[in-house]
């Protein structure tokens, strides 16, 4: 029953170049992963910023640059808007670390803002500040953005069939989701816990919350007709 979540997932490609960033040259030793871009090697990734981020600022900018690479027009600019940022008002990793954790234990409006606080983001956008969270407990939060949005409001009324948690349509009225999307955000979260562990019961492989996402993300990219779980 789960072999079109099976495929999508195994479908994942999101290739990134870290050696593309710009001022990639004033991080010795970061900026230099070619990361393949499938299942594996961004479980990799992901792991490799939790080992660092408590103690080294260059894993996020690393992390905003991979989640900005899919957009030619702003990956070099915001992230380094974010950067200088973050280098001028001397925050330190930890800083950075104990806001995501917060968040991680806490899912509320005051700890995103201070997450965003931190990475010196002044616009209410949802994408780049929740990645943090995604990567740093993939087990139970998966990541948003506007694919995946498209793809709730797509489906939301076939894939809530049999689930006790429920997917909400997201209202979109920004050309980045905003912050008046945070409770759809949320229904995400929630959605696909409980999807990772049906999936798994009926895998008997493990799926995380972030490989659900995983899944509809390269859905609704690639045009792949997701079966409703029962």
């Amino acid at each position: 029953m789960p072999e079109s979540w099976k495929k999508a997932l195994n479908s994942y490609s999101y290739p990134v170049n870290l050696e593309d960033y710009k001022k990639a040259a004033l991080f010795p030793s970061f900026f230099s992963e070619k990361i393949k871009g499938d299942r594996q090697s961004t479980i990799n990734f992901e792991n490799y910023f939790r080992e660092l981020a408590p103690e080294c600022i260059e894993v996020y900018f690393e992390v905003v640059f991979w989640k900005l690479y899919s957009q030619a027009h702003i990956k070099q600019s915001s992230t380094t808007r974010i950067v200088d940022s973050v280098l001028n008002e001397e925050i330190i990793a930890e800083d950075i670390w104990n806001v995501v954790q917060n968040f991680v234990r806490n899912q509320n409006r005051k700890n995103l803002g201070k997450i965003r606080d931190k990475l010196g983001i002044t616009t209410r956008v949802l994408a780049v500040p929740l990645t943090f969270p995604a990567f740093a407990d993939p087990e139970r939060i998966p990541m948003i953005d506007n694919k995946v949005a498209s793809w709730v409001n797509l489906n939301a009324e076939d894939h809530n069939r049999n689930r006790k948690d429920k997917l909400t349509l997201f209202k979109k009225n920004y050309t980045s989701l905003q912050e008046n999307d945070f409770p759809n955000y949320l229904n995400w979260v929630s959605w696909c816990q409980e999807m990772a562990q049906v999936l798994t019961e009926m895998n008997e492989e493990k799926w995380r919350a972030r490989d659900v996402e995983m899944a509809v993300f390269t859905a609704q990219r690639e045009g792949i007709n997701l079966n409703v779980i029962p």
